[in-house]
Formats: structure tokens, sequence, C-alpha cells
């Protein structure tokens, strides 16, 4: 919907429609899932306040999995979602997505979807920030790290009010997961033992990194370990899975589950690239390398915000360096490597506690 349309809906529904104060509209990744950040302060805010209204916006409520019956759906980018929007005294997004106004008494929240983030925001093609025109206008943005602070000053110009309490999705990395760890490996149909997740980021390509043999890669480590292992591939939901990992059975694709954190909590080693799910990934003391093939191409290209090479991430560069730092990785040093990765984001404030942090922050609009 066009800019100077929404504007004159947002008036519209100023004069028509009474503000809801205990009402609340979420939307993720541009309405394509019920997922992260928000996900977790929806549930949240239910279970702290079940008296408040719920409403989330999809493009395709269909391909909406476990979607709670005390919130509501309402479809992306009609009339139907403008009133919904401008009528909720809080609104809930992730993903810098551009609004050009908001009434009187309302309050715009943004929790971005990557705290500790490799790659560089997108621009326009006139080197136009666009984030920063989406930031504009959001009174709160939540942070969980100095890093994170200095992405949202620096790259975003933000400029208004940061919470800093953490990650909401983070939150079920800490205190009791049993259950919900047995539901995750229920859905993902996991019979190993051990679970090794390889999650590359997008590439603004279609078919994504090269195909690794991982049934090598799974030989070797049931040998070495004596146990059973499943791998887990999270491609990004624009790329399709290569059909070579579906010849193992030991190979999942879990592309299509919807919440990334559970895939997290569920393994026990963690392959990814310049994703900043491996600095969230790194809270559970297990181990994470970066598979970086095409590193001087993707820093020429999308770039990153910091050199992969000169900091504490374990990487490598083919599938051999790959494998081999795998299989040989020393147990030992895992755990100082993720509190060596930590303490180079800056002041990591990840507690489980930050959904609650932030349905506070809502209850006290009212």
């Amino acid at each position: 919907m066009k800019l100077f349309v929404l504007r004159i809906i947002c008036l519209a529904v100023s004069v028509l429609f009474p503000l809801k104060k205990k009402k609340v509209f979420f939307k993720a990744y541009h309405g394509l899932r019920y997922a992260c950040n928000p996900r977790f302060i929806s549930e949240k805010l239910h279970e702290m306040a079940p008296d408040y209204e719920i409403v989330w916006s999809f493009k395709d409520s269909s391909k909406i999995d476990d979607f709670p019956g005390y919130a509501r759906m309402v479809k992306s980018g009609g009339l139907r979602e403008c009133i919904e929007m401008f009528t909720s005294k809080v609104c809930v997004f992730n993903a810098g997505i551009i609004i050009p106004c908001k009434r009187k008494g309302q309050f715009f929240l943004d929790t971005w979807h990557g705290d500790r983030a490799f790659k560089k925001v997108d621009e326009s093609a006139d080197g136009k920030n666009t984030l920063a025109d989406a930031y504009r206008i959001m009174d709160v943005v939540l942070s969980g790290s100095d890093y994170a602070d200095n992405v949202y000053h620096d790259a975003m110009k933000f400029s208004g009010e940061i919470l800093h309490c953490g990650t909401p999705r983070n939150d079920v990395f800490f205190g009791d997961s049993s259950a919900r760890l047995q539901n995750v490996r229920k859905k993902l149909n996991i019979a190993a033992d051990c679970v090794l997740t390889f999650a590359p980021t997008f590439r603004g390509i279609c078919n994504g990194v090269a195909e690794l043999n991982f049934s090598n890669l799974l030989d070797k480590l049931e040998t070495k370990t004596g146990k059973t292992w499943n791998v887990l591939v999270r491609q990004h939901y624009k790329v399709k899975v290569n059909d070579g990992w579906n010849k193992d059975c030991r190979i999942i694709n879990a592309s299509r589950y919807p919440e990334m954190q559970d895939i997290l909590l569920a393994s026990d080693i963690v392959i990814s690239d310049y994703s900043s799910l491996v600095g969230d990934f790194v809270l559970l003391n297990r181990p994470v390398f970066l598979y970086v093939p095409d590193l001087e191409e993707y820093k020429a290209g999308r770039g990153l915000y910091f050199d992969i090479e000169k900091s504490p991430f374990w990487y490598a560069r083919t599938e051999t360096e790959l494998f081999e730092k795998i299989i040989n990785v020393d147990e030992n040093l895992v755990k100082k490597n993720c509190r060596d990765i930590l303490d180079f984001y800056g002041h990591v404030c990840e507690n489980g506690n930050a959904s609650e942090q932030v349905c506070r922050w809502i209850l006290s609009k009212v």
C-alpha cells in the first residue's frame, strides 16, 4: 500500500474509530511468519495480561502454524489491516517496516530480528538507507548488546529509546526447556541422539550455497562419538533445499519449521555463515562454525560490519576444512569460545527475561 494512502487511512481511522488502550498489533517478517521476537512477546503478553486484545497480520494465514486461539488474524495489505493497526495502542514489528505516520497516543516498537548481525542493512539503489526511514517513526527498539546499539545508531540512524532487555526469542535458552525440546524433536522427527544444524543466510540468489557432503560428516561423527546423529537443513525461505541432501534419511529438511530458536535449542552443533543466529546460539555454550567459501565476494557485495577473520568465530572456507574442525573440536575450548564471542559483542544482556521486560513496557503505556 502506498505511503500517502496510509496517511489518509490513518487520518480517517483516527476520526472514525477510538484508540483501544488494551489492544496490541503484531507483524513479523512483513507478515510472513508467526515467529521471532514478536511471537514471544505476544505469548508473554497474553500470559501477563489475558484481557488484552492481540491481533496479528499475515500475508497468507493458511501457511501459519501453531497460531493461538486467543489472538486474531488479519490479512496484510488491506483496509482491515490498517484499521486494526491504527486502533491499537501499541504496534510491534521486527523487520524495519516503513509506516509514514501514526495517530496520537500510539506507540510503535521494533524488535529487529538479529541483535548481533553480520550483514549490513539494505540500502536502496541510490544509496539511501531505507531502514532509517522505517526507524524514524519507532518509539523504542530492543537491544541485547553494545553491538546492537551501534547498529541502531550508525546504520539505522535511530535516536529514540533503546530498551536494553535482551532478545525475547532467546528466553527459551534459559530455565527448563525440556518439554519444549521434546515437542520440537517430535515435530521434526528427530530420532538421533545428537543434532547438527546447517542454517546459511540468504545471498540474494535462488540456489544457496553449494551442496555439502553431510552423509560423510555424519559417518565420521557417529564413529567418533558412538552416538547417532541427524542433520537439520534450515535454508532461507527463498532458497530450495538441494535434492542431494534428501537421499540420506539422517538429513532432515527443517526449512519450513516456523521458529528458528526451537531448532537451535535442539542443536548440539550449528553451522552457519553470516547469520545473527550464531550470536544467539552461543548462549547455549555449544560449538558453532562459520562456513564462508564466498567470504571475499560477500564482503565486496552485501558487506559485513566486522572482519570475520579477526573475530573469535571459528570459520572455514572449504568443506574439508569445515569437517575437520567439527570432527576435531576440543570440547574443553567450546565454552571459552562462546564467552569470547559474547565479549566481542560487548555487554550482552541476555538473561531469559526479555519478553517480560518488553511486556511491562507495553503495559506501562495504558
